[in-house]
C-alpha cells in the first residue's frame, strides 16, 4: 500500500511538474514571440479614451451587444467533429503573373482573392494589399491553429510586385500575420490601419512615417483615393 501512495504521489508530482513547464512556456512565447505584436503604451491609451470608445483597456463598438457565450459548448463545438465545415478536399488557385500586375490596365478594377478576407485591389494605377494574410494558419504558431484551404496561393508574396498601399481591418490573427508583413515590409509604400493596429507594425520593422491609424470617420486621401474609416461590430 506504501509503494502505491508513493507511486500515485510520484505520478501527481510529475504531473504538476508538467503543468507548471507548460505554462511556463505559454507565457514566454507570449511575451518573447514577435508574432504576438505590441501593445499600446499608457499616453496612446489616455489618447484613445478621447475617442470616446475606450473603456478599461478596451475599445468599444458604437452599438454594444452583450454576448453571453457558453465557452464550453463553444469549444465542444469547434473541436467535434461535423460534416461539411471544410472542403474534403484542396480548392483550386488560379495562378497570378506578376507581369500581369505590373502590366495592368490602369482603367480597369480588377479584385484577386486570396482567401478569406486578403485581397489584391488594382485601381485607378494603384495597387492595394487589403488584411493580407498569406501563412499557412491563422494563429501565432503554425500548430495553433486550422490549415489554409488551398495548398498554394494565386501568387507568392515574393513574386508581388511593389505595392502602392495596404490596409487592415483588425488585428485578428487571420486578418494581420507577422509572416506576411515580414516579407511584405520592403516592397509596400503606405499602410492604413484602424487606431491601436500601428504598434504592432512598428514592432515588426514597418518604417512610423508610412503607417497611418484612423479613428472611426476618419477620412484621409491616398494621392488621388479618398479612405474612410467606417465602424464595424466585431468582438476583441
Amino acid at each position: 500500500m506504501k509503494i502505491i501512495k508513493k507511486i500515485l504521489k510520484v505520478i501527481g508530482i510529475s504531473i504538476i511538474s508538467v503543468v507548471v513547464l507548460a505554462i511556463l512556456i505559454a507565457i514566454l512565447f507570449m511575451n518573447l514571440s514577435p508574432q504576438f505584436g505590441k501593445g499600446a503604451s499608457s499616453a496612446q491609451k489616455l489618447e484613445y479614451v478621447k475617442t470616446g470608445h475606450f473603456k478599461n483597456g478596451k475599445f468599444l463598438n458604437e452599438i454594444t451587444t452583450k454576448m453571453d457565450i457558453n465557452y464550453w459548448a463553444l469549444i465542444k463545438k469547434m473541436v467535434e467533429k461535423a460534416p461539411n465545415r471544410q472542403p474534403s478536399k484542396p480548392i483550386q488557385v488560379e495562378k497570378v503573373d506578376s507581369l500581369e500586375i505590373v502590366n495592368h490596365d490602369a482603367a480597369i478594377t480588377q479584385l484577386t482573392w486570396f482567401g478569406h478576407s486578403a485581397f489584391l485591389l488594382e485601381i485607378d494605377g494603384k495597387k492595394i494589399l487589403i488584411d493580407p494574410m498569406f501563412g499557412p494558419s491563422p494563429a501565432p504558431h503554425p500548430l495553433l491553429g486550422p490549415k489554409r484551404y488551398s495548398s498554394e496561393l494565386p501568387i507568392e508574396i515574393e513574386k508581388l510586385p511593389y505595392i502602392d498601399a495596404v490596409i487592415f481591418s483588425h488585428d485578428h490573427y487571420d486578418h494581420l500575420d507577422y509572416g506576411s508583413i515580414q516579407k511584405l515590409k520592403d516592397k509596400v509604400g503606405q499602410y492604413y490601419t484602424p487606431l491601436g493596429v500601428g504598434n504592432h507594425l512598428v514592432s515588426w520593422g514597418v518604417p512610423e512615417n508610412t503607417i497611418h491609424e484612423l479613428k472611426w470617420w476618419d477620412e484621409i486621401q491616398f494621392e488621388h483615393i479618398k479612405l474612410v474609416c467606417t465602424p464595424a461590430r466585431h468582438f476583441s
